[in-house]
């Protein structure tokens, strides 16, 4: 590689690292967790420290074994005859390797660890001393030792699901609390860590499964990977067939990619609505239902083609998927009305028409129902969900007009009587 391939290599790099800031965040906490060639594991918090131990270990062990030695045996400063430590210039050869392994590890141990961590450790001026004390504040005393575990075990006999938690997250929450109990040095047999796990899944969901499984001969003898992976085999399958059987059925891009996608995007059928208005012929307007699986009437107040509806048009739309048209020739005098252009007028027909939509869906009952539960409405698109308050406040607004002229009298809201 000569020197401009290089430079445009290191220069690209640092473009895609700067045009993508999560990406970069993303690196640094990966590189902290599990260390690089340069550098070692980062101990950020002492609650992590169960995990980076064994991490840190391996890594100065391929990286610097001979510093790794000074860990397991103690490092002794050299002395003189006279009992006095020796100065560094009086090293021998074997001495000055002892004195670099020793002090290289205690940089190790001093760039693996957070200050805010280090300063509370109480050790002798020694690596070995460093590496014992840090583990012994994971610890703690024999006191909170025994007080830990007695939490943990509580914790275990307590374990259940969470309001809102899916599958996947109780299994996680669960393996981690296993991991615990296993530092803690607590122990079950394979039947007790599947019969506590069984038990915290939602009987409502997971009771007809678990009850076949048990009654199986397989179950005899299931330790708990074995039972995750069923349970994890079962939920997928539950997926595929709600999936396979809905004609309404959204996208699951996390099956198959782990990138970024739009914010939002239209996952579901929307019911169109074209609209057409020009100077000769007034505002004229069709609306066209495609299959929409939603317990609410959708509308698309802004096409993107509008096209002129003539009565011909309007009479064959039935054989184009239409259930209804509507020819309507209206004068409407509008202050500053030559300012519009005719772009805007339609724009403004649209909404008129999506306003009468509206109102005429609310009169029907067709926008709100009352049978509807929570999990219902998590199972609509947020934009159409969005569509459907606006539709009500619309239909909303034109019923206290229509109330507020019963009430006064009036025949219009703006301009005289």
């Amino acid at each position: 590689m000569d020197n401009q391939e290089f430079y445009n290599f290191f220069v690209g790099g640092r473009m895609t690292a700067a045009q993508n800031p999560a990406s970069i965040v993303q690196n640094v906490n990966m590189e902290n967790e599990l260390g690089t060639m340069q550098k070692p594991p980062k101990l950020m918090n002492i609650d992590e420290y169960a995990g980076w131990s064994g991490r840190f270990k391996t890594w100065v062990q391929a990286n610097h074994f001979e510093c790794w030695m000074k860990i397991e045996s103690k490092y002794v400063p050299p002395k003189n005859g006279s009992g006095i430590e020796k100065a560094i210039c009086s090293l021998t050869p074997m001495e000055q390797d002892d004195f670099k392994a020793e002090k290289k590890m205690m940089s190790i141990l001093q760039q693996a660890i957070k200050d805010d961590i280090l300063v509370l450790l109480q050790h002798e001026d020694n690596s070995q001393s460093v590496w014992h004390s840090l583990k012994v504040k994971f610890l703690g005393s024999v006191s909170m030792i025994k007080s830990k575990m007695a939490l943990i075990k509580k914790e275990f006999d307590i374990f259940t699901g969470i309001k809102g938690e899916t599958t996947k997250q109780l299994i996680e929450r669960y393996c981690h609390l296993v991991v615990e109990m296993k530092r803690l040095g607590i122990t079950k047999t394979d039947e007790e860590w599947v019969d506590e796990l069984a038990d915290a899944l939602p009987y409502d969901e997971w009771g007809t499964y678990l009850l076949v499984l048990k009654n199986n001969l397989e179950h005899v003898g299931f330790n708990l990977s074995s039972f995750i992976e069923k349970i994890e085999a079962h939920e997928l399958e539950l997926t595929k067939i709600r999936k396979m059987n809905s004609s309404n059925v959204q996208q699951d891009v996390s099956l198959y990619y782990k990138g970024s996608t739009p914010a939002t995007s239209n996952l579901s059928p929307k019911v169109q609505t074209a609209f057409s208005a020009d100077s000769t012929s007034g505002a004229s307007f069709v609306t066209s239902s495609h299959n929409n699986h939603s317990p609410f009437a959708s509308y698309e107040p802004n096409p993107k083609a509008p096209e002129q509806v003539t009565p011909q048009s309007s009479s064959s739309s039935n054989n184009q998927g239409y259930v209804s048209g509507i020819q309507c020739n209206i004068a409407v005098n509008i202050k500053n009305g030559q300012e519009f252009t005719e772009a805007a007028a339609k724009q403004h027909i649209s909404l008129l028409a999506s306003v009468l939509e509206s109102y005429e869906s609310l009169v029907a009952g067709r926008i709100s129902n009352p049978y509807m539960t929570k999990e219902d409405y998590d199972q609509i698109d947020p934009e159409e969900l969005e569509l459907i308050d606006i539709k009500w406040g619309m239909a909303s607004l034109v019923r206290r007009a229509q109330h507020f002229m019963e009430i006064t009298g009036r025949n219009r809201l703006s301009g005289p009587d």
